[in-house]
């Protein structure tokens, strides 16, 4: 499956160390591209999700993390629980990302808002 990493600061919800991670998530061009928060997404290209992309370029979306906390005693820690985290995307940049503790509807990377129709 092909998607994005955003780099961000968060607290991991298991150890509640603040840890620097890369969040999986799947909007505008997937193309395995690694953004920082600030950069404008793209969405100019093939395989967009999505499709409709909106005109204002305003998303919410859910990615994953795992914690990569060096002070846990091991590697499973926190694993293998994946965190989620909420991408938000405002005039086509990447605004903000923070764990996401909401519900979800079981779709691996579901869009929040604006609310996708079935």
């Amino acid at each position: 499956m092909t998607f994005n990493t955003v780099y961000a600061d968060l607290e991991c919800p298991f150890c509640k160390e603040k840890v620097s991670s890369g969040v999986g998530f799947r909007l505008g061009v997937l193309e395995n591209r690694n953004y920082k928060l600030g950069e404008t997404l793209n969405t100019g290209g093939e395989n967009v999700r999505p499709s409709a992309f909106p005109q204002d370029g305003n998303l919410k979306s859910v990615g994953y993390f795992n914690c990569d906390n060096v002070k846990c005693s091991s590697w499973t820690d926190c694993f293998p629980e994946v965190q989620h985290a909420l991408i938000t995307v405002k005039n086509h940049v990447i605004e903000n990302v923070e764990v996401y503790k909401g519900p979800l509807s079981g779709e691996q990377f579901e869009i929040i808002e604006p609310a996708q129709k079935k």
